[in-house]
């Protein structure tokens, strides 16, 4: 006697989280480094963007499932320092919002990485100016101005493709070192209020040429942020040119960099930026929330009629 067939059926899927039931494309399954076969956490899209972050494991997390910060499950296996390895007994730091642990020793052991601030260790490269970078970092370090232009190309396109974004008068870039980019922090008006020391990348006018000047030897998916970062500057100069509320220049070009850091899955990096308390990070989690209420488009849209600040206060 033959058998009717029966069609397997998945089970529906709940966010852990806010227990709501998502589609099978609209989560992501965060699992344990520890306990790679394990269940895992079943975390929906809106809670990975809104909900807060472990600051080691990165796992999204209810606030009162986090203790300063960390979560149950990374207190209870013990934080080890992620340059010596080993078991941390008393403080520990914890950079960029994010990185680390590191314990204590390390920290005041090695010099700090001039990109990321963590602590170099033995393995830490000296530049030619006297620049310290980690191993990380260095291991994708972009000095070559070929291979700069390439990712800087690859930009550009990506932007036009997912936010429409597109130049009349295209910026040339030019890679210089940390000494020129400082000298040209200090004298270009776009960048007042900023410290020029810590200055990355920066966007010029020169007659009627256009220019973005990225510092050397930066780490791949740095230069990529910067690059877009600035790109968002050149971009207002000819959609928006008289706007001047800093917060909204800087959020709008923190915006574009977000927006790009996604389109590649950099998910750490991007939460990293949405951590940040200062202008970049405020403007960013403003032009968000007008993307929320008016969709990308939108945003765009807003800042060339120049109402995008009273959409923001609203």
């Amino acid at each position: 006697m033959g058998h009717d067939s029966v069609s397997e059926i998945s089970p529906m899927k709940h966010c852990n989280l806010c227990g709501r039931a998502v589609a099978a494309n609209a989560y992501r399954v965060f699992q344990r480094k520890h306990k790679p076969d394990g269940k895992g956490l079943t975390i929906c899209a809106e809670c990975q963007q809104n909900k807060p972050r472990c600051l080691v494991c990165q796992t999204p997390m209810t606030a009162q499932h986090l203790r300063a910060g960390i979560c149950r499950e990374c207190l209870r296996e013990g934080l080890k320092c992620k340059l010596c390895g080993k078991k941390i007994a008393g403080d520990f730091l914890l950079l960029n919002g994010n990185d680390g642990p590191y314990c204590a020793h390390c920290f005041q052991k090695f010099a700090p990485c001039d990109i990321c601030s963590a602590p170099a260790g033995d393995d830490g490269v000296t530049l030619a100016d006297g620049r310290v970078l980690c191993a990380r970092c260095h291991q994708t370090a972009i000095a070559d101005p070929r291979e700069a232009n390439e990712l800087f190309a690859q930009v550009i396109a990506t932007l036009d493709h997912s936010l429409g974004m597109r130049l009349n008068l295209q910026p040339q870039l030019m890679l210089v070192d940390h000494a020129r980019l400082v000298e040209l922090a200090r004298t270009t008006t776009s960048e007042n209020g900023h410290d020029a020391e810590r200055v990355l990348g920066l966007f010029a006018r020169q007659g009627r040429k256009r220019f973005i000047y990225l510092q050397e030897h930066l780490p791949r998916i740095l230069l990529i942020q910067v690059v877009a970062h600035e790109f968002a500057h050149a971009w207002q100069g000819e959609q928006a040119p008289l706007l001047t509320d800093n917060l909204v220049r800087e959020g709008f070009a923190e915006w574009v960099a977000y927006k790009m850091l996604q389109e590649l899955g950099a998910q750490k990096k991007a939460a990293q930026m949405l951590q940040r308390q200062d202008v970049y990070g405020q403007g960013l989690r403003d032009m968000l929330q007008v993307e929320r209420q008016r969709s990308i488009m939108g945003v765009l849209q807003s800042l060339r009629a120049k109402q995008i600040g009273a959409i923001v206060q609203s």
